[in-house]
């Protein structure tokens, strides 16, 4: 796509910078070219190795069908996915009157793009930033013992699982229209654990939606696995969930933990993205609880402990190594999403 002009002006000034194509070689081609798209550094090593094979930049004559990719039409082509970088091969093949394996062969071979996943994450409101901030200073600050803060978290497993509809396919010479039925109401169970670096305490299992009573008889059953040393020593984290921040609720956990929560007005609201049972618990579990096909609330409720068991303290020990890159990670976006940097 690069004219002679512009390959000869780029390769002098990688030459000029010891064969490196620098942030400075890209601003100078930049303002020299400004309507160019910026060449991709493969771009730029090819270009070297045909200067060095065959003493030219130029392209050598192609035998065979001519091919409808033009200098005119990919910078055509490169304007359009500059434009709507989330435009399908299909869409880009009709706009550009090119056949579909030409628009693909535009894109990936000669303009080096790659496709790239885009992360489903929960929205922030404008306010979540700055509590985001002040939680992960306030977590840098406290240098709190991580083998005694226990983050906690509930979710539901559906004995139903889920299917994946991209990832089940059927071969078959005629299509055998398989479905996957799931019940209207799936059967499910409802598991709160609380996370250390040390260790997992839970699972508890419940069976209904869980309301200020049901929470602190799952608060208590955590404060009876809890060592005497835990218990005087033990910070608790937990989210801003009607259940969790109940007068009933907060006036219970500060006779059991004094000042040593992480609750509401410090943990910031619509972040799962800080906390290891989200950000690893619940879907490792997931990951793994369906692999074994439970067909009874029960098998369900075995796969989960068996799970849980199954994690080793060199794993917490990651994981919470890992809280910590992400609560630095946090505070260098500004409170914004971070995962995609991870």
């Amino acid at each position: 796509m690069l004219t002679l002009r512009e390959r000869v002006f780029l390769i002098e000034h990688v030459f000029r910078n010891q064969d490196k194509y620098t942030d400075e070689v890209k601003q100078q081609f930049r303002s020299r070219f400004p309507n160019t798209v910026l060449p991709h550094r493969n771009t730029v090593r090819d270009l070297i190795n045909k200067l060095r094979e065959t003493g030219s930049v130029q392209d050598a004559p192609r035998s065979g069908r001519p091919t409808l990719l033009t200098d005119e039409t990919l910078r055509t082509i490169a304007e359009k996915m500059d434009n709507s970088p989330r435009k399908s091969i299909r869409q880009l093949s009709r706009e550009s009157d090119i056949g579909v394996a030409t628009a693909y062969k535009a894109v990936r071979t000669e303009l080096c793009l790659y496709p790239y996943k885009i992360r489903a994450v929960q929205e922030l409101k404008d306010t979540d930033h700055a509590k985001r901030l002040h939680y992960c200073r306030w977590f840098l600050e406290a240098h709190l013992d991580l083998d005694y803060t226990f983050y906690s978290d509930e979710a539901w497993f559906h004995l139903s699982g889920y299917v994946n509809s991209q990832n089940s396919r059927t071969w078959s010479a005629l299509n055998p229209f398989e479905l996957h039925e799931s019940p209207l109401h799936s059967l499910k169970v409802g598991v709160w654990i609380a996370i250390s670096r040390r260790r997992i305490i839970g699972p508890f299992f419940f069976g209904e939606t869980v309301n200020s009573q049901r929470y602190i008889n799952i608060l208590s059953k955590f404060i009876g696995e809890l060592s005497d040393n835990e218990k005087s020593r033990a910070v608790f984290q937990q989210d801003s969930a009607t259940a969790h921040t109940s007068n009933e609720t907060l006036t219970w956990l500060r006779h059991n933990f004094g000042d040593r929560l992480i609750t509401k007005d410090l943990w910031p609201p619509r972040s799962p993205d800080l906390t290891p049972p989200d950000f690893y618990f619940w879907g490792a579990a997931k990951a793994n609880v369906y692999k074994n096909k439970p067909r009874t609330l029960q098998e369900l409720q075995d796969e989960i402990l068996r799970f849980t068991n199954s994690v080793t303290p060199d794993q917490l020990a990651r994981v919470f190594d890992n809280m910590r890159r992400r609560v630095n990670e946090c505070i260098r976006v500004g409170g914004a999403h971070f995962q995609h940097l991870l």
